[in-house]
């Protein structure tokens, strides 16, 4: 497999973090828009209002690009799980693990376009779990909830790559009603983790 491209540097101060996500958000739209065809360096620095000098100061190709927005959506998925977790720490863990699954397809309808590319054409672009800092601390989080749930921590890892194989596949390949998708996954991952039918009313 070839080695996953990465940055020329981290940005440190403000102004570059700002000009690094713009670039990035300027990636996510042509990619959605238009298709990996149709993707350059030259037409992201444009779109994202940069010299084309300030994007190979921190992404050499497109590739590079590529790599980041998975980055990028790894550490989004991250922290929309953080939120969920802290927001229905009260609640009992399947109505918990249905707000999970809720935020994630939310984060991916935000950017279908974006998903279908990264993940239909460049998933060898995206590090592997063994080697992801990101897919670690979603690991991590996952254990840790099912642990504090009185449930198997072992089970997290699977637990991930079911939700993530439900995801992409029932959503990227076409969007059918939000609240039955919702249900189906949760449902699917509920009944792996032994918890409760869901109450029907």
């Amino acid at each position: 497999m070839s080695r996953i491209p990465q940055p020329r540097k981290a940005p440190r101060q403000a102004r570059s973090r700002h000009a690094v996500a713009a670039i990035l958000e300027a990636a996510a739209r042509i990619l959605a828009r238009d298709g990996y065809a149709a993707f350059n360096t030259n037409r992201v620095a444009e779109e994202a209002g940069v010299g084309i000098g300030s994007l190979y100061q921190y992404f050499p190709n497109k590739q590079a690009l590529v790599a980041a927005l998975h980055r990028r959506h790894g550490e989004e998925t991250l922290a929309a799980l953080d939120r969920v977790l802290a927001d229905s720490a009260s609640q009992p863990p399947r109505d918990q693990l249905a707000a999970m699954v809720d935020a994630v397809l939310a984060l991916h309808r935000r950017e279908l376009g974006l998903h279908r590319v990264l993940e239909r054409e460049w998933p060898a672009f995206d590090e592997p779990p063994a080697s992801n800092p990101r897919d670690a601390a979603l690991r991590e989080r996952m254990a840790d909830w099912l642990a504090e749930s009185g449930l198997d921590r072992a089970k997290a890892g699977t637990l991930l790559r079911m939700a993530d194989s439900l995801v992409h596949g029932l959503l990227l390949d076409g969007e059918p009603d939000a609240a039955a998708l919702e249900d189906t996954i949760t449902d699917a991952l509920a009944g792996f983790l032994g918890l409760p039918a869901r109450a029907h009313t």
